[in-house]
Parts: C-alpha cells; structure tokens; sequence
C-alpha cells in the first residue's frame, strides 16, 4: 500500500471521525476538523507557476519511490532499481534548481508526517480530545517550513549520534 492510499484511507478515516462528533454537538471542533480534511485537499504552494508545480510533483514522487526502493532488504534488483531511480532524482534536482528542490523535500516530508498523524488518529478511539490534538498537530505540521525541516533532521542525527 502507498503512501497515497494510506492518505485516503486516513482521510476516509477523519471524514468519518468528523461525521460521528457532528452528532455529539461540538460544532467547533467538527468545523475545525472539517477545515482540516480541505487543508489536505490544497496545496501549500500556491505562489508556483503551473511548470514549476508539475517539476515539484514529480520531484516529490521520485522522492517517494527512491524511498521506498532503499528500505531494508530486496536483494540486487531492488538495488539496481534504487540506483537508477536515484540517478533519476539527480537529474530532476538539476533541472528543478534549489528552491524547487526544497519545496519538494518538505511536501515530501509533510505528506509523510501528515500520513503518519492520521493512521494513529485512525487507529484510536477518535474521542473529541483526540480530535482537538490531532488538529492542534496538523495545524503545525501545515505551517512547517523549511528552516523546521532542517532543524528536525539535525536533531534525528544528534540522536542517532548519542544511540550510536
């Protein structure tokens, strides 16, 4: 399964969270919670052209592929695989140029987190708290830059430094 069908299958899972709080009365947070599921309907990058929206996509996709070719395991194949897609992703990151490059790498992140967010959103008992944490987090996670993506990554190696 995708990151992407895990996306809709966590989307799905909000709509209906949102569906079964709108019957206890708590018009705040359904309208928030309803404000949420539009949020990942828009894109965050509206100031791009057409050209360049098209170049992010498929930088984000490559990405994504590129990640999922380099998990453990697979044997030679999937390696063969992983350096060609990689050699793919090279070629997109030169044409692209940085700024492409970095809104790219955080629509990737942001997807990931923002699917990460919702299945264990999904997976609980959905009570109101939750929703109200759950949309406290995306809120964040929607006003990430690129700057908080760097700072996360240092901090996950500082970590692996001190585990290791």
């Amino acid at each position: 399964m995708s990151e992407q069908d895990d996306a809709t299958a966590a989307q799905a899972s909000l709509r209906k969270a949102v569906e079964q709080l709108s019957g206890d009365g708590l018009g705040d947070d359904v309208q928030a919670a309803q404000e949420a599921v539009q949020a990942l309907h828009e894109g965050a990058g509206q100031e791009w052209t057409p050209e360049q929206e098209t170049q992010i996509k498929a930088l984000v996709e490559q990405i994504r592929k590129l990640r999922n070719l380099n998990r453990p395991g697979g044997g030679g194949w999937r390696r063969r695989r992983a350096w060609r897609a990689q050699g793919r992703l090279a070629d997109l990151m030169m044409a692209a140029g940085p700024e492409l490059v970095n809104e790219a790498e955080l629509r990737h992140w942001k997807n990931h987190l923002m699917v990460e967010l919702l299945v264990e959103f999904a997976g609980g008992a959905m009570k109101p708290d939750d929703t109200a944490t759950a949309l406290s987090r995306m809120e964040t996670l929607h006003a990430a830059t690129y700057e908080q993506l760097q700072q996360a990554r240092k901090k996950a190696a500082d970590r692996q430094a001190e585990a290791g």
